[in-house]
């Protein structure tokens, strides 16, 4: 049964998150500055519609404010915000009632699948076991997810929209396999510079 949709605040940015995954964002504008307060005294959460040139794309997260770093006398702040849902976006209103920020009906997407290529998981483990015993330390649990690797690789916002555009899990693991033999290639490359600085 598909969820229904539900209307949430939203600041439109070029900035795509995963749940648990944080950025800090700079806050000037009144609308802006406006909804951080909503969401500092009632402990709303908002959307990021992700937005690439200029236009809102169909997916984004919803997020919420985890701390305030700093503030001035003018209402200027610098937040963190960490995500806690992946949406879809619905439609966006340019304000909502009584409020200076705009609008967005979301529809929020389940959580991550598990990763069920055998060589997609015995590729996370050769990197783990060769390059870094700590790449899935945002893991845990027994079973890894897309997004325990997507967090591990540290993917731009660009290749994260264009993982979660993808129609299958068929495809998302292979890109994701692809993205783990470059990141490989990168750290080979890297161990053989060093061991010739080493020999010189």
């Amino acid at each position: 049964m598909e969820k229904k949709s539900e209307i949430i605040p939203c600041f439109p940015l070029g900035v795509f998150l995963f749940p648990g995954e944080d950025i800090p964002l700079r806050i000037f504008e009144p609308r802006y500055k406006q909804l951080i307060e909503d969401a500092r005294t009632k402990g709303i959460t908002f959307a990021i519609p992700f937005v690439i040139d200029q236009e809102v794309q169909e997916f984004g997260c919803e997020v919420k404010l985890k701390e305030v770093v700093a503030e001035n006398s003018k209402g200027r702040m610098v937040i963190t915000v960490e995500s806690v849902s992946v949406v879809q976006i619905i439609s966006i209103t340019r304000q909502l009632e009584g409020k200076l920020y705009a609008g967005s009906a979301i529809r929020r997407l389940p959580g991550s699948d598990h990763v069920q290529n055998q060589d997609l998981i015995l590729l996370v483990k050769d990197y783990t076991d060769q390059f870094d015993s700590e790449f899935l330390s945002c893991c845990n649990h027994s079973a890894i997810t897309h997004q325990d690797i997507i967090k591990a690789l540290n993917l731009s916002s660009d290749d994260k929209y264009r993982f979660i555009c993808m129609p299958d899990a068929e495809q998302k693991e292979g890109y994701l396999a692809g993205q783990l033999q470059y990141l490989k290639i990168i750290r080979n490359q890297e161990t053989l510079l060093g061991n010739d600085f080493g020999l010189n």
